[in-house]
């Protein structure tokens, strides 16, 4: 058994005989060609522009394979072709920087299994830590479980808080608190997640990384209080569906025939955040009744709880470098020109500092004030019917809307992030500089730059509903059916305003980071940036010996997403014997994805000048009063009043200045839907045997998937093609996977656990490479050009787990498991700087955005790469102390470590010949790291808990030729205490972020050079909990 499991796992999918094409193409240039043939073949055929310039390639006709027809082509041009696992062809010059990875041969399905295996399972942390020991000693994977007793037990913020501190578990935090979870050094488009087995997705904005455009789920949409359990699954069965690499997370709502009889829980709690010293509440309740002699039951649940939204932080915008943009102005005297100075010598100096490839400036080094408030509101609904202990019939409802509304307020110097076109840079003239070990400027003093204040108002909402019903029914003593149906959707909605005043070529400008470092920038605007009549908005300006136009902006940019599956699930399990149980079954599921966004139609910029002074249109703000120092920055100055501008210019009008499109420019690229159907069959053995006197379980079996995709886009065309020079273009593809697996968990004694595990497993690529053509984006001084790639493959490894479980007393236990991924297919987004012209895309994009084709732009775009090895090991130990004297025995302790690491060839510039670095993958952390001390004894419980994870990358390489960019490491206190005045009514105190942790972003990973920076403050929770 175990040799054919191992044959399995060794072979790719089911591949197809090679298909011959009929190919007829004539002496043509080399790049056409091997385009030619990946669009006649259906096949992904990727190469470097640079590799094949210049090069004409022979005629080529007759019937070929893909590879044939790449060979015949390339052959004695110095080029090779090397294919990956999933069946992309690379074209690279010979000899290859590695050795690629070929497709394996092909494998027969093997269709066969038993029933519902349990992998390697994380559930949370809370009470009933026996009870959660007793199923991880049970369960067929490695599982560690958390089961609430009841909503208000949670004492986190949401979800993503309460299993960040089961093992191999990290957590991304954004607007200060948990959003979204990384499982052994996968991220979130790596982990699915299930609500009561259904897979389903919320997504929401966010400060970090903005709006949630791919398959990762925002936890931070759902109020913790409606689930009663979260389960992590880390490795894979056949019962179980395709779509993660790293875990499944399943969410479970609460029954009413898990508990018998009438049931009543209720919680209150007034919160506080001391960074804002502001206040706010939430609550929970839940009712359930059982009648017809426990058979029947109803269940309801509601939750709401209002939390102050207040961040304080750095912001640089990013570092480039100073001769990008066109460079700064070299300083002259005595001309009458702009750049004219009084101390020549020293400005020179200053100049050759900064205006070198290899200085690094900030485009907008500013401090950033954040204000507002997050709501969530969920319910959930459930009826369960068991006519007979043979049948079991259940419906579940749930409905969750989360809202933050929040003002950002920034102070900046604009002109470093512009152009010539914009009067930006090649205006500013450097006075004074040093310039640090680094290659980082650590003060600059400067005439002519841009001073911008803003203020953006960010209010959005995500709703999410699902509706789903079960039906478990026994059709005999060893024939069972399953069969589950459900539908879920995820609305997200943004209406984002921003208003912007100006003051251009402001002398005597500096900042300096040397003593008070980076993260206390010490800026001198050069100006009095309270006084109305320094400021500026109206139509777009060229300065006196300028070298562009430009102004502020008035932006208007409602976005909304749709996210929604449709599933139905059914399957027959079939005892054989004692020892042995089959499970055959299917799944149809249909994903949809939909982006809608809209900008006006006639740009942000050059809008008339107002009506009234610009005083009407503008209120003071002070702010920064926790990471400001005396004296390092003005803590009040003029903003902008959105109010006041969006009556002066009707801004929500849409019609005339303020009209909106989604097929303008800027907005084509984020317009765009994914649809997937995916059918699935699967069949599995579970086993139950005794093997040389030793216990053995497990399972074994195999999922075959197939998956019909549609990307659908707005594609730029020649106006040749249409008039309106785009295309709504649909791009249609099929792809099928056979995905064995194998649990074995064998009871080596008494106390001991032995478990293994393998599997081959998939992740679906990402939903906004497959589905953008062209996106340019223009926002002020940050401009980005991305393209997409609608044929991606997805990704693809084979997974193995061994692990060893030791339960010497009730309550204990010590575990050590070891992980290894060999992930064959992997999707990488190439970036790098360089002027818009070198896209190839039409200057007309840039239409009404202010920028021009000479100007910088960040390029981003997505290709199928080798993948590389992913390992690790996880350490668990948890023990109640029983054995201290006295009151001492309530204490306990549950603490794990985890160690990931990885190698991945990232690619840099567009030729994918030249790999710059081997480094983890994005949101590995290579150490991650919990604490719990705990007491429960009598009416007193308390515990501590302290949370590290390791710095990780979110980007490589980074942006403006840069390495990468990364998170730094972060360590979270948190603390609760309660006390039960009766058995029914408990008093709660809670603290979370004690020690006021900061997140941080950074640039280049010798520098570190900082990107964002931000301070949460502590929160603070008191309240009371009723049980009936």
């Amino acid at each position: 058994m175990n040799a054919a499991l191992a044959l399995a796992l060794m072979s790719a999918p089911a591949a197809q005989a090679a298909s011959l094409y009929d190919l007829d193409l004539p002496a043509q240039p080399l790049s056409k060609s091997l385009t030619e043939i990946g669009s006649q073949t259906h096949a992904n055929v990727i190469f470097s522009p640079e590799a094949v310039a210049g090069r004409q390639a022979r005629p080529l006709r007759g019937a070929y394979s893909t590879q044939a027809a790449l060979e015949a082509l390339l052959s004695g041009t110095g080029l090779g072709v090397s294919t990956t696992r999933g069946g992309s062809y690379i074209v690279a010059p010979l000899p290859a920087q590695a050795a690629p990875v070929v497709r394996p041969a092909p494998q027969p399905l093997a269709v066969w299994e038993a029933e519902p295996p349990q992998p390697v399972i994380v559930r949370g942390y809370r009470q009933s830590l026996t009870e959660a020991m007793r199923i991880k000693r049970r369960a067929d994977g490695v599982v560690d479980v958390v089961l609430a007793e009841d909503m208000a037990k949670f004492p986190d913020n949401n979800l993503a808080e309460a299993i960040q501190r089961m093992p191999g578990v990290a957590i991304t935090r954004d607007q200060g608190e948990g959003r979204s979870v990384t499982v052994r050094g996968l991220g979130p488009d790596f982990t699915r997640v299930e609500i009561n087995g259904l897979e389903a997705q919320a997504a929401t904005d966010g400060l970090a990384e903005g709006v949630n455009r791919g398959r990762g789920f925002d936890f931070n949409v759902f109020p913790s209080e409606l689930f009663s359990r979260v389960d992590v699954l880390k490795t894979s069965s056949a019962d179980k569906p395709e779509g993660s690499l790293g875990a499944t997370v399943n969410l479970v709502t609460p029954h009413p025939l898990d508990r018998k009889g009438p049931h009543l829980a209720a919680g209150t709690q007034l919160t506080y955040n001391d960074l804002g010293d502001r206040s706010g509440a939430r609550a929970s309740v839940m009712l359930s009744n059982t009648f017809a002699g426990d058979r029947a039951g109803i269940l309801v649940s509601a939750a709401w709880s209002l939390t102050p939204l207040d961040l304080q932080g750095v912001n640089s915008g990013g570092w480039n470098q100073g001769t990008a943009d066109g460079g700064f102005c070299k300083p002259t005297q005595a001309t009458g020109g702009p750049c004219d100075v009084a101390n020549l010598t020293q400005a020179t100096a200053a100049y050759n500092s900064v205006n070198r490839a290899t200085t690094y400036i900030p485009r907008f080094y500013r401090y950033t004030d954040l204000q507002g408030d997050v709501e969530r509101v969920g319910m959930t609904a459930s009826a369960q019917w068991q006519p007979s202990q043979h049948t079991l019939m259940t419906l579940d409802l749930l409905y969750s809307q989360f809202r933050t509304q929040r003002t950002d307020h920034f102070l900046e110097a604009i002109g470093f992030s512009r152009g010539a076109s914009q009067g930006g840079k090649p205006e500013s003239v450097p006075l004074d500089a040093v310039v640090d070990g680094n290659n980082t400027l650590v003060y600059g003093r400067f005439d002519n730059v841009d001073v911008r204040s803003e203020v953006t108002i960010e209010n959005f909402t995500t709703m999410f509903k699902q509706a789903s019903f079960s039906l478990k029914h026994d059709l005999s003593d060893r024939l069972g059916f399953e069969g589950l149906f459900g539908v879920s959707y995820s609305k997200f909605a943004n209406l984002e305003v921003s208003a912007q005043i100006d003051r251009f070529n402001v002398d005597g400008y500096s900042y300096d980071i040397r003593d008070g470092g980076q993260y206390r920038p010490r800026i001198d605007y050069g100006f009095d940036v309270s006084e109305p009549s320094n400021w500026y908005f109206g139509p777009r300006v060229t300065q006196p010996g300028g070298t562009g136009a430009t102004g502020p902006e008035l932006r208007l940019r409602p976005n909304y997403l749709h996210n929604g599956y449709k599933v139905a699930q059914a399957r027959f399990n079939y005892r054989l014997n004692d020892a042995w149980r089959l499970t055959l079954g299917a799944e149809a599921k249909r994903y949809s994805f939909r982006s809608i966004f809209y900008r006006l139609i006639q740009g942000e910029a050059n809008f008339p000048a107002p009506s009234v002074g610009i005083e009407a249109l503008t209120k003071p703000f002070c702010g920064l009063s926790d990471i400001l120092e005396a004296g390092h920055s003005p803590d009040c100055w003029r903003i902008p009043d959105i109010d006041a501008f969006i009556t002066e210019y009707d801004l929500l009008g849409n019609t005339g200045r303020t009209a909106l499109s989604t097929t303008n420019p800027a907005a084509r690229g984020f317009n765009q839907a994914v649809f997937e159907n995916d059918t699935s069959l699967y069949a599995q053995a579970e086993f139950r045997r005794t093997v040389w006197g030793v216990p053995v379980r497990g399972n074994i079996g195999v999922r075959q998937v197939r998956t019909d995709q549609v990307s659908e886009f707005i594609a730029n065309v020649p106006v040749s093609i249409d008039p309106s020079g785009q295309r709504l273009t649909q791009v249609h593809r099929t792809y099928s996977d056979a995905l064995p697996s194998l649990n074995i968990a064998a009871d080596l004694n008494g106390d001991t656990v032995l478990r293994f595990s393998a599997a081959k497993v998939i992740a679906r690529p990402p939903l906004a490479s497959l589905a953008a053509e062209t996106s340019v984006q223009v926002n002020g001084g940050a401009r980005r050009v991305t393209t997409g790639n609608p044929y991606l493959e997805p990704y693809r490894a084979v997974s193995y787990d061994l692990s060893w479980e030791w339960y010497p007393t009730t309550g204990t236990v010590a575990a050590v498991g070891l992980f290894y991924k060999d992930i064959s297919t992997y999707v990488q987004s190439l970036t790098h700087v360089a002027p818009y012209a070198t896209t190839g895309l039409p200057a007309e994009l840039l239409s009404g955005t202010g920028a021009t084709v000479t100007d910088d732009f960040v390029i981003q775009r997505a290709v199928n790469t080798p993948g590389g090895p992913l390992y690790g090991v996880e350490i668990t130990y948890q023990q109640p102390l029983r054995f201290l004297p006295g009151i001492w025995s309530g204490l306990g302790v549950r603490m794990n470590y985890t160690y990931a690491n990885s190698q991945i060839d990232y690619f840099t510039t567009s030729a994918l010949g030249s790999v710059i670095v081997t480094a983890d993958l994005i949101y590995l952390s290579r150490n991650s790291a919990n604490a719990t001390l705990y007491y429960s004894k009598g009416r007193f419980e308390a515990r501590v808990s302290a949370n590290y994870r390791d710095e990780y990358l979110l980007a490589v390489p980074g942006g403006f030729n840069t390495d990468a960019n990364g998170m730094d490491a972060a360590t979270y206190i948190d603390a609760s205490a309660s006390y039960r005045v009766t058995d029914r009514l408990t008093l709660s105190l809670e603290g979370l972020n004690l020690t006021k942790e900061t997140n941080g972003t950074w640039s280049d990973s010798v520098a570190r050079r900082t990107t964002d920076y931000r301070l949460g403050g502590r929160r603070l929770h008191a309240g009371l909990r009723y049980s009936f």
